[in-house]
């Protein structure tokens, strides 16, 4: 009989993957702060429609665990202060706060809201630093933290290149912007929502 698998240990996993990125600096921008709001909609277009309709500036991406918001947030510091580094998720950004809010009250099942504040080189810190929170949200309410490590692990790689800075946005093929022509249409090509592991509770 073959020897059981050792368990994963997420935490492990996600210090290793920003220890990777730390390796690929020329590719970095100097700050990344961005939201992003994983929903279990099938259609990114669906998804610009709704958030056009609510008045929110973000691009809507497709993937193959659920269409994502993206809102990409602008620090007010030429250079960041370690002290937008560590605010955790009571600092989330209103606009995100207000993006998800508005989202999770297309379906049951809600969503996830990511916030990464990271920079390279940010006082005595060399490379990549800061991290990156993830918070569910239900019917327009804020609901309880999420360990973030253990929803990228089950993420589309487009999500994590987005939201660590190493893929634009508008590079990614088929996302689409609220501010696009037409955006505001008539949804009629609204499809049953995907129901994802870590939409539904265990």
């Amino acid at each position: 009989m073959s020897e059981a698998s050792e368990p994963r240990n997420i935490d492990d996993e996600f210090a290793a993957l920003v220890a990777d990125l730390n390796t690929q600096d020329s590719q970095l921008p100097k700050a990344v702060k961005i939201a992003i709001v994983l929903t279990p909609l099938l259609d990114a277009q669906v998804l610009a429609s709704f958030a056009a309709l609510s008045e929110h500036e973000c691009w809507a991406v497709p993937s193959s665990t659920g269409a994502f918001a993206v809102k990409e947030l602008v620090s007010t510091h030429e250079q960041w202060d370690i002290s937008e580094l560590v605010g955790g998720v009571d600092s989330e950004p209103q606009e995100a706060a207000d993006l998800a809010k508005d989202l999770s009250r297309l379906t049951r099942e809600g969503v996830v809201l990511l916030t990464a504040d990271l920079a390279t080189d940010v006082g005595i810190e060399t490379g990549l630093s800061g991290q990156v929170t993830a918070r569910r949200y239900e019917n327009g309410q804020a609901g309880e933290e999420l360990s973030a490590g253990l929803i990228m692990s089950a993420l589309d790689a487009a999500v994590e290149d987005i939201l660590f800075g190493i893929t634009k946005v508008e590079d990614v093929p088929g996302a689409v912007s609220t501010s696009d022509p037409g955006v505001t249409q008539t949804v009629t090509d609204f499809k049953k929502p995907r129901r994802f592991g870590f939409f539904g509770r265990k």
